[in-house]
């Protein structure tokens, strides 16, 4: 095994790596015999002698050690696209003022979601065959194409190439009618009734983590696309390249133009998630946002800022949301994840906590701001234990009656196995 400090360099360079190569209420109560949790307040970091007896766990429970979003075996180092007939495709398309990414998917007559993979035939139905031809002629994807509609290479998996179809809404593309089309060409599936929607509201209810991975890659290479349809120099319109793994100033001196600029590949956020636990570890610090669904609670996270490790990340963003000091000694890389919403990987940590001279012999004094975080909690390993159920990572979410008082994220997110795998410890 390697020490941990090792491993987070070379998680590092890894991640610098990958980017360089462009792939990629508070409330006051008191703690009583079983309450719920420890916080901001001095009643509530009180510890009563019932809330220090942990009940042993049973040898069975598992956790659940995939990880969301993601697919080792989505080879992204050859495309192939003389033949499309073989090829699947996810249609992305963009609805409201917004224009939010929404993603073609099924919902099951039981509610459950239905990936939803066009073959190229039914692709031409959706959107047209001149427009389905024209996505998969040599100009869009050799790059001398600046339409706003584009083929994206997602990757490929069994000798099946995955593409996502991009075709934002326009003057010439409306949304109404694309959504009837849609209805009208797969409505003929049994027990299949389609929809658009954001990847995040559904993404941690499709079943397979195989196919979860396949929407989030063209998730993230959409958001890129719309947001660098311009020349960051000169402010020319850019075209797509490599398949949609780049974009290139249509004025570039390569292309017989003026303009010096650099091709653009997707920008990869960094931010640190960790779970901090108290110096006992019989605790875990998770917070929650005013906007999340009623009663979720996750670990605490934040983006890398410049000059900044990792580690240095997690111990700021811990300071600045919970007012809690972490011993830097005891962080430890766990593993990470993509988080296209829109651009970030999510490198997960486990930490313990500190006392300061002003804290109380019971746990390290919470002091959060107000303004970033709606509550900070201390929360005791067996409460959350007998809580991991449910869940999720959407943000229209609507919690049960049981969640409205306490969930966390969902499936697809990397705080729940986090907060999973410390729960679940003897």
């Amino acid at each position: 095994m390697l020490p941990s400090a090792m491993k987070n360099i070379m998680f590092i360079a890894i991640a610098l790596a990958t980017r360089s190569s462009g792939f990629m209420s508070g409330y006051a109560r008191k703690v009583t015999l079983g309450s719920r949790f420890l916080s901001k307040s001095k009643e509530r970091n009180r510890v009563s002698n019932h809330l220090l007896n942990m009940t042993p766990i049973s040898s069975s429970e598992k956790i659940d050690k995939s990880i969301w979003y993601t697919d080792p075996n989505l080879s992204r180092s050859l495309v192939a696209t003389d033949n499309m007939d073989s090829a699947r495709f996810i249609l992305v398309s963009t609805f409201g003022d917004r224009k939010t990414t929404c993603h073609l998917h099924g919902i099951s007559d039981e509610g459950e979601i239905i990936p939803t993979f066009l073959d190229f035939s039914e692709l031409k139905a959706l959107i047209g065959e001149n427009e389905a031809h024209a996505l998969s002629s040599e100009d869009n994807i050799s790059g001398t194409s600046t339409d706003s509609s584009i083929l994206i290479w997602i990757g490929e998996r069994d000798k099946v190439q995955y593409f996502a179809a991009f075709v934002p809404t326009s003057n010439d593309v409306d949304e109404n009618a694309l959504k009837e089309k849609i209805s009208g060409t797969l409505g003929h599936r049994v027990g299949f009734t389609p929809h658009l929607a954001p990847l995040r509201e559904f993404g941690d209810r499709i079943s397979e983590s195989a196919d979860a991975a396949v929407h989030s890659t063209a998730n993230g290479l959409v958001e890129f696309h719309k947001t660098h349809r311009f020349c960051p120099s000169c402010g020319s319109p850019t075209i797509v390249r490599k398949v949609g793994s780049s974009r290139l100033c249509s004025n570039h001196r390569s292309l017989e133009g003026s303009c010096q600029s650099s091709s653009l590949y997707p920008r990869i956020d960094v931010a640190s998630i960790m779970l901090v636990t108290s110096p006992c570890s019989k605790y875990a610090l998770l917070g929650r946002k005013a906007s999340w669904p009623q009663g979720r609670y996750s670990t605490l996270a934040g983006f890398l800022e410049v000059g900044e490790t990792v580690e240095d990340c997690c111990i700021r963003e811990t300071l600045e949301e919970s007012g809690i000091r972490l011993d830097r000694t005891s962080i430890e890389f766990r593993k990470s994840q993509p988080w296209p919403f829109p651009r970030s990987v999510m490198v997960g940590f486990r930490a313990k906590a500190v006392f300061t001279n002003d804290d109380s012999e019971t746990l390290p004094r919470i002091d959060f701001d107000e303004k970033e975080m709606e509550d900070v909690q201390w929360f005791e390993k067996s409460y959350v234990r007998e809580r991991l159920a449910g869940g999720s990572t959407a943000l229209m979410y609507n919690p049960t009656e049981e969640e409205m008082e306490f969930h966390i994220p969902g499936k697809a997110s990397l705080a729940r196995a986090l907060i999973t795998e410390w729960a679940i410890e003897k």
